[in-house]
């Protein structure tokens, strides 16, 4: 059922957690404190004591009826104080672990009451707790962590599904069984999330794990969940609690801000894109995060896949990816365009030794490309010839695989995306601009692999400009989302969405064949300070995403303020792009050149675009700024 948003009001910042000592106890065979022999609970022969916290106690019992053990969790008078009882005095814990039935969840066997209070029986689960295995063996491989996320993001998914929120996920919260597989657990304080709108004055949970409305006042709902296990899954793999800080305040500061140091991540294997992944669940604005942990689920089925790794169970349904594309495959030119660059690139794959005729057969399947190609092979952008070209199998044999693959890329790109939409045209004029400035750093770095920089520099953009073709209305609710609320596009995008342009441009490079260089350049660089590049592919990246970055500035900034965010790009590029402003703007110029000279063949209209005037302003005012200063 749909949230109602509650007016936003100050928060008492009375936090429960495990600082405030009111972390539940754990179902754990391996931390009994006293014997209780011979006391009963209901028909429960209670064997030893688990644990006990602020809500009550955990023991470990024997049902003499079906001969087995079980944990016995009983809820004192203080556990009113959270909220745990209903109207009806039944534990609401109870009523909704009842309803959850999922492997990776500990299920409820029954309920009743005894004259210490309510009680509820849960299966008894050997194993510990996975803070306690994080405290024993340190930190996870991304390798061997994806195991353990992939089955507590089913287990949420579930309840998400079901509208219920746990709000209290920590790693103190998930069991690892005697068989290693996750078990969450402790929904003392979960709520429906109908309820979870309402308005509190207290925050409860876990102080480090809590997400920024818990101290916001704001509606709690399945992106809370979200924040909590981007903060259990960052401390997975780093043995490092992602909100760092001293004290209440510091901690909360921390939390409010999302500021998450991912600099352990960067030298690890996947870490990039996990990095990429964490960043949709520790979003600070709820609007950036993954919708729900079902969401959050296709992300990390998709972080899996990209890099390789063994593949996961399949999650029955459809992920919003999928649908996205078969939403695309019904509209316009989408299965042209997929099958066309499909072939393309598959054919001019690094480990393919195809002919220049059957290559030349795939281009002349689609007649506008074959017209296209042969234009622009007989002009000045690559060179002059002593004869014109007029078969596409010996443009092919001129060319070469790699010029092939990114005039056939851009030239099918533009040739089929076209429409009245002046976004459109500002989006590809952008991504065409972006395309020549990485292919400049390419060449000027002597990387052999210049044309293929030029597609990482194009498709920088790919998920936009297919949302803007495809999905307009969608486009026109994520602009209003960013500005709204000053995300950035990827985040706007996930927030409508379910997932960022940057894994949908990704999913639809993977579905065209094109190099996994492409496809990482695509995901972007990873957040925080950049490092120095070590291999090609990593060069490659980087100047696509330094190009497209570039290239926005003369959207997002005032024509008198281009210069000055220039300057603070470069500075924060400075590691793998060293380039000074003067030589910067010089490379904007040629570039702007190279792009009205070849506009026809891609049918830009210079003279029409609000971009390409944006870039002319900027430069007329810097040949002014540099006339008054030669005097």
């Amino acid at each position: 059922m749909p949230l109602v948003r509650a007016k936003s009001k100050p928060l008492i910042p009375k936090v429960f957690g495990a600082a405030a000592a009111t972390k539940y106890v754990h179902l754990c065979a391996g931390q009994c404190m006293s014997q209780e022999n011979g006391q009963m609970i209901g028909r429960y022969e209670l064997l030893a004591s688990v644990g006990k916290g602020a809500q009550g106690a955990v023991y470990q019992a024997r049902d003499p009826v079906l001969d087995r053990l079980v944990a016995v969790k009983v809820l004192t008078a203080t556990g009113t104080e959270l909220g745990t009882l209903t109207e009806d005095g039944v534990s609401q814990e109870g009523r909704i672990t009842s309803q959850l039935k999922h492997q990776n969840i500990i299920p409820i066997f029954d309920a009743g009451q005894c004259s210490l209070g309510p009680y509820l029986v849960f299966e008894f689960v050997e194993g510990e707790p996975l803070s306690m295995q994080l405290k024993a063996n340190g930190k996870f491989s991304i390798e061997a962590a994806v195991p353990l996320m992939d089955g507590i993001l089913r287990a949420l998914a579930e309840a998400h599904s079901l509208e219920i929120l746990h709000l209290d996920l920590s790693p103190r919260n998930v069991m690892i069984d005697a068989d290693g597989a996750p078990r969450v657990m402790d929904f003392g304080l979960a709520q429906y999330m109908e309820t979870a709108a309402d308005e509190r004055e207290v925050a409860t949970g876990t102080l480090r794990y809590m997400a920024p409305e818990h101290f916001r006042g704001e509606p709690l709902g399945p992106w809370t969940d979200v924040f909590a296990l981007g903060s259990t899954f960052y401390e997975l793999v780093t043995g490092m609690q992602a909100m760092q800080g001293g004290g209440l305040v510091e901690i909360r500061e921390r939390i409010l801000s999302s500021d998450v140091d991912f600099d352990p991540l960067k030298d690890v294997l996947h870490g990039e894109a996990f990095i990429t992944f964490l960043q949709g669940a520790l979003e600070k604005d709820r609007d950036g995060r993954y919708a729900d942990c079902g969401a959050m689920l296709e992300a990390f089925e998709l972080f899996v896949k990209g890099c390789g790794m063994t593949s996961l169970p399949d999650s029955g349904g459809h992920s919003t990816i999928d649908f996205l594309m078969r939403r695309m495959s019904r509209t316009g030119d989408f299965p042209t365009i997929s099958r066309t660059l499909a072939d393309i690139n598959r054919l001019t794959g690094d480990s393919s030794n195809a002919s220049a005729d059957k290559l030349a057969n795939v281009i002349l399947r689609d007649f506008a490309l074959t017209g296209k190609l042969l234009k622009l092979v007989n002009s000045a952008f690559y060179g002059a010839r002593a004869a014109e070209i007029t078969k596409i199998s010996d443009a092919v044999v001129f060319l070469g695989v790699e010029k092939v693959r990114m005039t056939a890329n851009s030239l099918t790109f533009f040739g089929h995306m076209k429409g009245d939409s002046t976004d459109l045209r500002d989006s590809m004029t952008k991504s065409f601009f972006s395309g020549l400035i990485a292919r400049h750093l390419a060449q000027r770095a002597k990387l052999p692999r210049a044309e293929e920089a030029f597609i990482c520099g194009m498709c920088q953009n790919l998920g936009e400009n297919l949302v803007i073709f495809y999905f307009a209305d969608e486009y026109a609710e994520i602009t209003e989302l960013r500005h709204a609320k000053q995300l950035d596009r990827n985040a706007a995008a996930r927030g409508i969405l379910g997932v960022s342009y940057a894994e949908l441009g990704a999913a639809v490079a993977r579905e065209w064949n094109l190099p996994k260089t492409i496809i990482e350049s695509i995901k972007g660089v990873p957040p925080g300070r950049i490092l120095k590049p070590e291999t090609e592919d990593e060069k490659l990246r980087d100047y696509a995403v330094f190009a497209n970055e570039l290239c926005n500035l003369f959207q997002s900034h005032e024509t008198a303020d281009v210069e000055e965010a220039m300057h603070v790009l470069l500075a924060r590029y400075s590691p793998s792009v060293s380039m000074e402003p003067d030589y910067c703007e010089q490379l904007v110029n040629a570039a702007f050149e190279k792009l009205k000279q070849y506009a026809p063949v891609f049918e830009i209209n210079v003279s029409k675009s609000n971009y390409c005037s944006a870039i002319q302003e900027w430069l007329e005012l810097q040949a002014e700024e540099a006339e008054v200063a030669a005097g």
